[in-house]
């Protein structure tokens, strides 16, 4: 069987994609063959997991989540991984707020004014309640304690989904929550996409192993089969595309360059594999939540980023660097389930944590103890909590809830991949060479000490032996005099990353703009007719990038229905079928 489109990846890019092309193909006379093409299970498989209670748990479940093979220059591991599921990372958890449509231009391509209009035309496909209207009490908690300290909210969103502005003060960015109050999700990033639809057909469990092009003289390389192996049989298969017209669209996230990398000589394009970025995350204190601020389930990841601009001194090297404090409560339990896989940063040592980044089975042996152990904390914790609680007077199930927060900001310098076939060199914490300036330090130090009391004034520190063994173990800082230690043993010992890798393949550099012609929109240069439509074609957006992939996605899928003659379709009303 020959597909018109081969769609490597079900991610946020691909979900985007699809969206728009597949309502497009409703109007043409004969209907397209699309392929989606997905390593992780389907999404029935994972709303067990991602859509119910404890829907943090798919950070401790190694068939969701998986470590990519990332260091540091030095050899440093960073603990980055990604979300390997129908739907990508939008199926686990949810952050929308866009990149700024200047942004967007300039990296891009198009006008500030045509990315406002085309935000406004992906928001529609969103469940996106206003989230002013009804903030839960824990983010109430959180608004006034940065109103306290000098932070604003910000009035600049699209149909209820912000956009990020950058300003001297720190700005308050409220976002729709995809979680009622019992901590279900009732929609998520598969939600924008038709899968019922005619003409679709997707296969999960099955990953692509690599592409085949064929040349013919005069003519650019063409792909003209996508080779592929079935996880639960190891069985391989080449699927065909149409000779005439047949294309790929490249949605793999951080696989998109890594497939393409072997063609680099092929296609003449030797800028596929560069520019690459994550955000790194820095974890931040625990403090205790006030008995009279209620928490629900869906606070486990509070609707509310906090961003601030570090800008150098005067005569200091270094660029703009925008920073964003994320927020995160609930009971125990969740909460350690939420950090899971932080605890691979913290718990071991960087020669042990070097295999498994490497290893898959050594991955799910060693997250599988931790959740062991977790469960093990977690029962020791709550019978001394009910036996003191009972020697007290009061009942034996007076539960605490949890409040902490993470730092997240740009990578200084980019990273690549690398030509060994798995690793990924991501340069955190790296000093310029000349004046040995490290900004990433810089930021962190500066950045942390500032908002100190936005961290203290979320909560109540923990009593004074949970903090020893917290500082113990990670070296989170309380104390201004504590941040510099922090900083300085994460740099060595705790690398991690958002598990949003971006670039590899930068419109402009290693793949088409479409200004000269838009059916060429995401092409990669030397190739006929592979396309990449995810984050793989820009540098790493500013703040959380989930609505960056998406709206990637679907600019690339309208310029090729404009290219093609086709009329937008994107404000038509659509079929949901994923809605609870």
């Amino acid at each position: 069987m020959m597909y018109d489109t081969i769609v490597v990846g079900s991610g946020n890019g691909a979900c985007g994609f699809l969206s728009y092309y597949l309502e497009a193909g409703n109007d043409r006379s004969i209907r397209e063959r699309v392929l989606v093409l997905e390593e992780g299970d389907d999404f029935f498989t994972t709303s067990d997991i991602t859509h119910q209670n404890n829907w943090t748990k798919s950070y401790a479940e190694e068939k969701v989540f998986k470590l990519h093979n990332a260091l540091t220059p030095k050899g440093i591991p960073i603990i980055s991984g990604r979300a390997c599921t129908m739907g990508g990372g939008g199926s686990i958890n949810y952050t929308m707020m866009h990149e700024s449509s200047e942004w967007l231009a300039t990296h891009i391509g198009q006008t500030a004014a045509y990315w406002d209009s085309l935000k406004a035309e992906l928001n529609q496909k969103f469940a996106r309640p206003n989230p002013v209207t009804d903030p839960s009490p824990v983010t109430k908690q959180v608004l006034q304690a940065a109103e306290k300290v000098g932070f604003v909210t910000s009035t600049d969103a699209i149909d209820n989904i912000p956009n990020l502005e950058v300003r001297d003060t720190g700005l308050l960015h409220l976002f729709p929550t995809q979680f009622n109050s019992f901590g279900q999700r009732t929609h998520s990033g598969v939600s924008i996409v038709d899968w019922f639809g005619q003409g679709v057909e997707i296969k999960t469990r099955c990953r692509v192993e690599r592409l085949e092009f064929s040349k013919e003289q005069g003519q650019k390389p063409r792909c003209v089969g996508v080779h592929v192996k079935y996880l639960d049989t190891g069985m391989t298969e080449r699927l065909s595309l149409l000779p005439d017209g047949g294309k790929v669209i490249m949605c793999a996230g951080g696989a998109t360059p890594r497939l393409l990398w072997s063609h680099r000589e092929e296609l003449g394009n030797d800028l596929i594999g560069q520019h690459v970025n994550d955000h790194i995350v820095m974890p931040l204190g625990l403090y205790v939540v006030d008995k009279s601020i209620d928490v629900t389930p869906r606070d486990v990841y509070i609707s509310v980023f906090a961003t601030t601009v570090w800008q150098p001194e005067p005569e200091q090297p270094g660029q703009e660097t925008v920073c964003c404090f994320d927020f995160f409560s609930g009971n125990f339990e969740r909460l350690w389930f939420m950090i899971a896989h932080l605890y691979l940063a913290f718990l071991f040592p960087n020669w042990l944590k070097k295999f498994v980044i490497r290893l898959p089975w050594l991955f799910n042996i060693i997250k599988n103890v931790i959740r062991v152990f977790l469960q093990a904390v977690n029962f020791i914790i709550n019978l001394l909590w009910g036996l003191y609680n009972l020697l007290q007077g009061k009942p034996w199930h007076d539960e605490a809830h949890l409040i902490t927060a993470a730092i997240k900001f740009n990578a200084a310098k980019e990273g690549c991949y690398s030509r060994d076939d798995s690793r990924i060199e991501l340069d955190f914490f790296g000093e310029e060479e000349q004046s040995h300036f490290n900004q990433d330090k810089v930021v962190a130090n500066s950045e942390i000490a500032k908002h100190m009391a936005l961290l203290n004034g979320l909560g109540e520190q923990p009593h004074w032996l949970v903090k020893w063994f917290l500082r113990l173990v990670t070296k989170m800082p309380y104390e201004e005099n504590q941040i510099e230690e922090y900083v300085d043993v994460y740099s060595r010992r705790f690398l991690l990353s958002e598990q949003h890798l971006s670039g590899g393949c930068l419109f402009g550099k290693a793949i088409d703009k479409g200004l000269d012609n838009a059916i060429d929109t995401g092409k990669v240069y030397g190739s006929a007719n592979v396309y990449v439509a995810d984050l793989s074609a820009v540098p790493l957006p500013r703040i959380s990038t989930q609505m960056t992939a998406y709206l990637i996605g679907f600019h690339v899928a309208k310029r090729i229905c404009v290219g093609n003659g086709e009329s937008g379709v994107g404000s038509r009303e659509r079929c949901d079928p994923w809605r609870i």
